[in-house]
């Protein structure tokens, strides 16, 4: 997501105000940049992607969740105790406000993007 703006952003282009994603190259540089409190990644159904329509997995500096949209089941990694992902944490009431956190923050994500891009294609409505 953000290599887009980094690329720009190497040419001397100012990304586009609708784009969300963040030119890495102060991170690239060592100048200024904290990175994301959150970490997102989606995969749509393809050749590779063939058990869900949608997948989206959120990570923060210690936990991990995979969430399918068409399951009421997902994944829930302990990232500091399980750092290879082989104790999937999803039904474990211990994990509970990290799983519903974590949705939450998936939740937030699809909402502010939505309202972020939605510029981008006024001019085609």
């Amino acid at each position: 997501m953000d290599l887009g703006p980094t690329v720009l952003d190497l040419a001397g282009i100012e990304p586009p105000e609708w784009m969300e994603a963040q030119s890495l190259v102060p991170a690239l540089t060592g100048t200024g940049w904290a990175g994301r409190e959150y970490v997102f990644a989606e995969h749509a159904r393809d050749r590779i992607l063939t058990g869900t329509a949608l997948m989206t997995m959120v990570r923060d500096d210690s936990m991990k969740l995979v969430a399918f949209v068409d399951s009421d089941e997902g994944q829930l990694f302990d990232l500091e105790a399980d750092p290879h992902e082989e104790v999937n944490l999803w039904d474990d009431p211990a994990y509970a406000a990290d799983r519903s956190r974590l949705l939450g923050a998936i939740t937030r994500w699809r909402a502010e993007s939505e309202l972020h891009t939605a510029s981008w294609a006024m001019a085609f409505r």
